[in-house]
């Protein structure tokens, strides 16, 4: 490659990079040649490459999977939160292929705050689902409900299986049910979060925590969930 003059020549690696995916050398969701390679292609040292990338990283145009390399960002994900916020319609309705799977579950008491999200008395058996959210198989959002116990008896083995809480929550007689409430703040993630969302711990995410309930109006799950703030647009309806 011929340097151009007076240019740091990290940042015209950085521009040609940039280049190769306004070309499509590099498409959306792609992998990128990994540090040796660059260093080879470029004939620069480690550090200079390094450099070149994470300018890339800072402007969203490359991101970062803990122990898989880096890959071309995918477009942002528009994620209305209404009264019917559901997680596959919205996804599907990108064109885009959704999955949700179960990372954990258990039943527990409910602390002060769970309670009084879910209007139960505190002590009372509660359901948590951890789980995490796709998009054509990339993390987009991890997760933990809290469900009544008493109502929900058998819906972790029901959510294996659909994949969907709307659907699970079919097999309870609950055909339809809205958002009351949610709060929407950033942090930063913890290392399970950032881990299963395939990203540093030093990238923010946004969090919500939400309250649904059903046609009478009666709580029927507590939701903690921390988006990716690199791969979802948070639209408030």
């Amino acid at each position: 490659m011929d340097w151009e003059p007076g240019l740091s020549i990290w940042k015209q690696i950085e521009k040609q990079l940039l280049t190769d995916v306004a070309d499509g050398v590099f498409a959306p969701g792609d992998k990128m040649p990994t540090e040796m390679e660059l260093v080879r292609r470029f004939g620069v040292n480690r550090h200079t490459v390094r450099r070149a990338m994470a300018a890339l990283v800072d402007t969203n145009i490359v991101r970062v999977e803990q122990g898989r390399g880096a890959f071309v960002q995918e477009q942002i994900l528009d994620y209305p939160l209404g009264a019917k916020t559901r997680f596959s319609q919205i996804v599907s309705g990108r064109h885009r292929l959704p999955d949700k799977r179960l990372v954990s579950s258990e039943v527990l008491k409910a602390n002060a705050t769970i309670a009084q999200y879910l209007d139960v008395k505190p002590g009372t058996l509660v359901i948590e689902l951890f789980s995490v959210s796709e998009a054509d198989g990339v993390p987009l959002a991890v997760a933990t409900s809290y469900l009544p116990a008493g109502r929900f008896d058998g819906i972790v083995e029901i959510f294996k299986q659909t994949k969907s809480l709307t659907e699970a929550f079919k097999r309870f007689g609950i055909d339809d049910y809205s958002r009351k409430t949610t709060r929407i703040s950033a942090a930063l993630p913890s290392s399970r979060v950032a881990s299963l969302l395939k990203q540093a711990k030093n990238r923010p995410v946004i969090s919500t925590e939400s309250i649904d309930v059903d046609s009478a109006g009666v709580p029927i799950e507590f939701g903690a969930t921390a988006f990716s703030s690199d791969r979802v647009q948070l639209i408030v309806e």
